[in-house]
């Protein structure tokens, strides 16, 4: 039986690969886990018992959820719809939604639409779908031992994965205390119980909301051309999984200096005068993107009085300023790139270095000279 049928009779292996394979960082470990959960008679009732349990083991975050919930669909619900329908199975609703062909969707499944759906019988078969895990594991720990310089097609860019940089982002925050009353203030109730000798209503606060707001200055063209995917993957993990209160995107080619483009094409131009002043001293943030000279070499004297200029305008409008380089620090001396790097806190684009560059704009920045080694 090839790999294919095995997927088409048990469905949840099909499920683990499409999720393997679309991203999410899932092992054996998780796929036995699941199997053992539905031996013991969990996860059993219906296809939302199911996915409940799947999205417990499996979900660790809001894009992990979106990814499993459209493959969920696509290969549990449509593996069931050709079975036929019996007395004794649970009717269940069935999820639909929407998604962009060739990506993953990026909203939640829609429940309006109901559908009597039973409940695969391959789904029960737990011991064959535990033999075929087994068997898969074995097969790829002996892949490995054999393979160990195997090339891995894919587009991450390994000192920072999609998935690193979100979870970076997720530290830029500042929460302030917004809108309606819904959160319980416990210290408050306890104090008003003890003054009025009685519980009349509890005290309530309202929510914590991160009010960030990150501006993404981002080189472009010229000697950042190789890293324009990475600039590009930068942006888009800061505005659709960084979680801040607002995120904007502006280009400009080595030095900003009469405007910034809103564009890749640089054909939408806004004054740097205007950009500045829809900044926010008590919730902006910036951070460049760019070699700063550093991958060309040589010290440009007309660059960086630009730059420093750039950089008096930016520091009177917000606190927290950050470059990220995506040159190596030891390319950076003797460059105008080390000039630059004493106007500036600057870090060389790794894991390390994006979550000093983030330290920087949270307003930790001597931690994060002290530790990432800044000028």
């Amino acid at each position: 039986m090839n790999m294919e049928t095995l997927q088409e009779e048990l469905p949840l292996l099909d499920l683990f690969t499409r999720l393997r394979e679309a991203g999410s960082p899932l092992g054996m470990n998780e796929y036995h886990l699941i199997l053992r959960a539905l031996q013991e008679g969990f996860g059993t009732a219906d296809h939302e018992a199911l996915a409940e349990l799947c999205r417990t083991l499996w979900v660790k975050s809001q894009d992990e959820e979106h990814l499993f919930n459209y493959h969920f669909q696509q290969i549990i619900a449509k593996s069931t719809n050709t079975a036929p329908v019996s007395s004794s199975e649970k009717p269940v609703v069935s999820n639909s939604t929407t998604v962009d062909s060739g990506s993953a969707p990026t909203s939640e499944l829609d429940t309006t639409t109901p559908a009597s759906v039973p409940v695969s019988s391959e789904l029960m078969q737990v011991e064959d779908e535990i033999q075929v895990a087994e068997a898969v594991q074995i097969t790829t720990q002996r892949d490995e031992d054999i393979t160990v310089n195997r090339f891995t097609q894919t587009d991450e860019y390994f000192p920072v994965t999609r998935r690193q940089m979100k979870q970076s982002w997720r530290h830029l925050r500042r929460l302030v205390r917004e809108g309606l009353p819904t959160e319980l203030d416990v210290e408050a109730t306890i104090e008003r119980v003890v003054q009025k000798g009685v519980l009349l209503e509890p005290v309530l606060l309202p929510r914590r909301i991160n009010r960030t707001e990150l501006l993404l200055l981002i080189d472009h063209k010229g000697s950042m051309v190789p890293f324009h995917a990475l600039s590009q993957r930068l942006a888009d993990t800061a505005q659709r999984g960084g979680r801040l209160g607002g995120a904007g995107t502006y280009y400009f080619h080595n030095c900003p200096t009469r405007y910034l483009y809103q564009d890749l094409a640089r054909q939408k131009a806004e004054s740097v005068t205007d950009v500045l002043a829809h900044l926010r001293p008590e919730r902006s943030t910036v951070l460049i993107f760019s070699d700063a000279g550093a991958a060309r070499g040589g010290l440009s004297i007309e660059r960086l009085e630009l730059t420093q200029k750039f950089l008096d305008q930016l520091k009177q409008r917000v606190r927290y300023v950050a470059w990220l380089n995506p040159m190596a620090k030891e390319r950076w001396f003797g460059t105008t790139a080390g000039e630059i790097a004493r106007l500036v806190p600057m870090f060389e684009f790794s894991r390390q270095g994006l979550d000093g560059a983030i330290d920087v704009l949270r307003g930790r920045g001597s931690r994060a000279q002290l530790e990432y080694g800044l000028f």
